[in-house]
């Protein structure tokens, strides 16, 4: 067996980075959107009266279940409620765009990258992409992240997620400029959280 001769001091200093990558990442990730102003949406809650009442129902008990934040507070309960809202109105777009971010608070990348995708082909949106794109990053895919994030700010380069999930994504690949550079313009847009994470843990100023 191959003998580890890396020092003691070498391995804790990686170690020491990685954790505070990680800790960042996910600070970052779980918070974006939720501390700072939201952009202003036509429809935040989805209601349109375009679907049946009872699956417009569903989805609005599953909606406040997010309240202001991108990150579910129950996200099975949610899920059940849009199963609902599905079943009864199966072209229901922005339903399949929350089942997927519900799916993504409990990880299971594959479940939610099918049901966004499903939110795209029915009704493309940079907000969509953006959450494809984080699930992707989450999932481990960094070439399918960068894409769907570069689509979304191409749609609307006015809007802040996608900004702040390149910046993250930018963090992963130990890319600080470009990353950092991303962070501000999130934070041009209304969301600091992501440069606020990134300059408190050293990787922009």
């Amino acid at each position: 067996m191959k003998k580890n001769t890396q020092s003691p001091s070498v391995a804790t200093q990686k170690i020491s980075h990685l954790f505070l990558l990680l800790l960042f990442c996910l600070s970052m990730l779980l918070s974006a959107c939720s501390s700072q102003p939201q952009t202003t949406e036509a429809n935040p809650m989805g209601l349109s009266g375009t679907y049946p009442k009872e699956a417009e129902a569903h989805f609005a008990l599953a909606r406040v279940l997010w309240g202001d934040s991108d990150v579910c507070r129950e996200p099975e309960e949610a899920i059940t409620h849009l199963d609902r809202a599905i079943s009864v109105a199966p072209e229901y777009a922005e339903a399949y765009l929350r089942r997927g971010m519900a799916k993504s608070d409990l990880r299971d990348w594959d479940g939610a990258f099918d049901d966004i995708t499903k939110a795209i082909r029915l009704q493309p949106s940079a907000a969509a992409y953006a959450y494809r794109g984080l699930v992707s990053m989450r999932g481990g895919n960094a070439l399918g992240a960068r894409k769907d994030l570069d689509r979304s700010i191409k749609l609307n380069p006015d809007q802040h997620r996608a900004w702040n999930f390149r910046g993250a994504l930018g963090i992963l690949l130990y890319e600080y400029p470009a990353a950092c550079k991303d962070f501000k313009e999130g934070c041009s847009n209304g969301d600091c959280t992501g440069l606020n994470s990134a300059i408190a843990n050293g990787y922009c100023k």
